[in-house]
């Protein structure tokens, strides 16, 4: 009969392919890194199999680590079932791990992040700056996104709409386009566009609703960074598109001009997304509850 997986090993694995790192992962977990890398190792041994690729610095799943990791998965998340379960019914505790993209971080989330924390104090709230791909918006270990995206529609995911957003291509007031009351495709085109990085979601639906209009990218500054990406478009240095809220101060104050582009409105979503198989804690609950409630009352 085969060896009892240990569970610690498990969620140390877990934890570097989140991480893609055993440097990182050590930190995250507070391990000394030989204790990470003895871990998997012996987790690879009661296996039989190599879970990942050593690349250096960087790492990445074999097909075994890939088709492991579901099952991985399911184990943490049914430990911490078990672990929740015997606390007295009721009680808002524990620990809870919230994924959401930057801009939503930074322009909606804190009023709501500081009443949670109020409401709840023996929540130990942890906050993960998410990636917007609609086909991965639950890294390993998160156990509630908000993400700022197009419909996601993954089988594994529940998923709920809680406002819709309005895109806008924005430009310095300063800039030769802002007097401008119609403008095409072919304009845009020939302009610097800043833009988040490929993975971004709303840069997706902007670049498909470009070239469906007959335009393309020529000229683009790429960032990591939204309030970079904005402050750069106040700089005269080109074309953004981004969230109306990320820049509905500026809109306002007249720094940023909305450009009359496209004619039909450009339009994506925030959206609640947990595990279809996850256990609901009392934790989570109370986040989604607070999360949709604060959010939809703010919506203009």
């Amino acid at each position: 009969m085969g060896q009892l997986l240990d569970l610690r090993q498990v969620r140390t694995f877990a934890e570097v392919a989140r991480a893609r790192s055993f440097t990182k992962a050590a930190v995250q977990l507070h391990y000394a890194q030989s204790s990470v890398t003895a871990q998997v190792h012996a987790l690879e041994t009661d296996l039989g199999l190599p879970l990942f690729n050593r690349l250096g610095r960087q790492v990445e799943l074999t097909e075994a680590g890939r088709q492991f990791l579901v099952y991985a998965e399911k184990m943490i998340c049914l430990a911490e079932e078990a672990r929740l379960s015997i606390q007295k019914i009721g009680d808002v505790a524990g620990p809870l791990v919230v994924s959401a993209s930057e801009s939503l971080l930074t322009y909606r989330l804190p009023e709501l992040l500081q009443m949670f924390q109020s409401t709840y104090p023996d929540v130990q709230l942890m906050l993960h700056t998410g990636a917007s791909a609609s086909t991965a918006p639950l890294e390993p270990g998160v156990d509630l996104a908000i993400t700022i995206d197009e419909p996601v529609e993954v089988p594994q995911l529940l998923v709920q709409k809680i406002r819709k957003e309005r895109m806008v291509a924005v430009a310095s007031a300063e800039h030769g386009m802002s007097e401008l009351k119609k403008i095409s495709a072919a304009e845009i085109s020939e302009q610097q566009l800043l833009l988040t990085e490929g993975t971004c979601s709303y840069r997706a639906l902007f670049e498909r609703t470009l070239v469906q209009n007959g335009g393309r990218v020529n000229k683009l500054l790429e960032f990591a960074s939204v309030e970079a990406l904005k402050q750069c478009a106040v700089a005269r240095m080109g074309v953004a598109v981004l969230p109306e809220f990320v820049v509905a101060n500026e809109l306002k104050q007249g720094t940023l001009i909305a450009l009359p582009w496209p004619q039909t409105r450009m339009h994506v979503y925030t959206q609640l997304i947990r595990h279809r198989d996850k256990w609901l804690s009392p934790a989570m609950d109370a986040f989604c509850t607070m999360a949709i409630k604060l959010l939809r009352e703010t919506s203009k």
